[in-house]
């Protein structure tokens, strides 16, 4: 498993130790790796082979071999943060036995604590968010409300920030609030949409019908996504303006087409580049 660090760790890092926070983020160092390895473990359990990890100020993102099913999304998704609740429970425990290191271990229940929580919250791309699209039925319309929920809830944190400012200023809310926007604005197109091309988002066990679907080649590419379903495969003509057949394309041939080009881009233009 390859581990990578995220700039936006390395500028948190920096910026707490500056301001003589450099326990604190040793402590949410320490909670981070707990809550990933947390993630890993179930993910291996579940029968994925973990290939990335990358580390945020708040978080990761773990790339896995193959996508995963709705009751891998939602138990992968807890693992970190219950992870964390669970330790920030045994910090209490260990106050009630061990009075004296109260001063010491402080910082790292606040850690777990918050990372815990803050990772629950359904809003792209935290961990709550993995939960709720396992949860879901249409997941083309959850994606799209936790990506807005994520801008909404990026924007009252930077916030947040700037009124920090006028008190004592928490660089922590400034960093999160970058990392959540980012995450929320620039999501990959990958995550965002050709996951519910999968297999594994086709309800077989209820059966899945196939369709047909023609539309005009000027149709953009995001179009054609409210078509598909989890009791469906469907089967695009695209046409021209005389309603002649340009081409075929099935669920799979959209994959590719989405993963390369932007999504706003008409199907017709992007048969074309493939010709």
């Amino acid at each position: 498993m390859q581990i990578k660090v995220h700039p936006l760790f390395f500028v948190l890092a920096l910026i707490l130790i500056a301001f003589g926070q450099a326990l604190n983020f040793a402590c949410t160092f320490l909670a981070l790796i707990l809550h990933e390895t947390a993630h890993a473990l179930m993910a291996r359990a579940r029968g994925f082979v973990v290939k990335r990890v990358v580390l945020l100020p708040f978080g990761a993102m773990m790339s896995v071999e193959e996508r995963f099913d709705r009751t891998s999304s939602v138990a992968v998704g807890l693992a970190g943060p219950v992870a964390n609740l669970l330790v920030a429970l045994l910090t209490l425990g260990v106050w009630w036995l061990f009075p004296a290191v109260y001063s010491l271990t402080l910082p790292f229940l606040y850690a777990n604590l918050s990372l815990g929580l803050f990772n629950l919250l359904p809003v792209y791309p935290l961990d709550g968010s993995r939960v709720a699209l396992g949860l879901c039925k249409n997941r083309m319309r959850a994606v799209k409300g936790l990506q807005i929920a994520g801008i909404v809830v990026s924007v009252a944190l930077f916030a947040l920030f700037i009124t920090s400012a006028f008190f004592k200023i928490n660089f922590t809310l400034g960093i999160v609030a970058v990392f959540l926007f980012y995450g929320a604005a620039f999501g990959t197109k990958e995550e965002m949409y050709v996951g519910i091309l999968d297999n594994a988002s086709k309800n077989y066990a209820l059966g899945v019908q196939q369709k047909r679907v023609r539309v005009l080649g000027a149709t953009p590419i995001v179009r054609l996504y409210h078509h598909i379903s989890s009791a469906c495969e469907t089967v695009f003509e695209v046409l021209d303006e005389g309603g002649k057949t340009l081409a075929v394309l099935d669920e799979a041939g959209l994959k590719r087409i989405a993963v390369k080009r932007k999504l706003s881009t008409p199907i017709g233009e992007c048969l074309d580049k493939m010709g």
